[in-house]
């Protein structure tokens, strides 16, 4: 199921969410991770204290993904090219 995010918000309720989805106590989370039930409750409360790694290794933990999806109503088409995005080098 998606949990679409347009609120910062609302990542701490999701991120509860799926946790109890999963029948993880915040200890057992913990544990999954390598930290404490005090470090869960507090990503919990203010989840936008974790780096993107960490955000991803929570998600991961959860058996949960990150998807950046593009809601453009048109689609831009990019050219075929030997690069893995449509972004040419150097332009970030």
């Amino acid at each position: 199921m998606d949990y679409p995010l347009e609120l910062p918000d609302q990542l701490a309720q999701h991120l509860r969410a799926l946790r109890k989805a999963r029948g993880l106590s915040q200890a057992a989370l913990a544990s999954k991770l390598g930290l404490t039930q005090s470090r869960i409750a507090t990503i919990e409360r203010n989840p936008a204290a974790l780096g993107a790694g960490q955000l991803l290794r929570v998600l991961s933990a959860l058996d949960a993904q990150l998807v950046l999806r593009d809601t453009r109503a048109a689609k831009t088409v990019y050219p075929e090219t030997t690069q893995s995005t449509p972004f040419p080098a150097g332009e970030w």
